[in-house]
């Protein structure tokens, strides 16, 4: 791999140049080692697909995720509002495999 910015040749693993200084053009971003991006879900959800996503991120359960924002809202009244927030926030993972094409 070399740097977009100067031209000097770097590992793959480097996160910086030696030389320049300036960020790597990461492909291991993109690649298979790659953490996945925090989206919501479209197939399994229940309303937005919130829950869904956070489960599919964290590699947790989606039920235990949903039964979290039920007693949080339950509890405290802050689950619901969380909820709305994220299902602004959270794009769909629909908007990755479109833009990705």
């Amino acid at each position: 791999m070399f740097c977009t910015s100067c031209g000097e040749e770097m590992r793959a693993d480097d996160r910086f140049c030696s030389s320049c200084g300036k960020l790597a053009p990461s492909a291991a971003a993109y690649g298979p080692h790659a953490r996945p991006r925090l989206t919501r879900i479209c197939q399994g959800k229940k309303i937005a697909g919130v829950c869904g996503g956070i489960a599919q991120y964290y590699d947790w359960d989606p039920t235990l995720v949903r039964v979290a924002f039920l007693a949080a809202f339950i509890l405290h009244g802050i689950g619901l509002l969380a909820y709305i927030v994220l299902w602004i926030a959270v794009p769909g993972e629909e908007y990755y495999n479109y833009s990705r094409a």
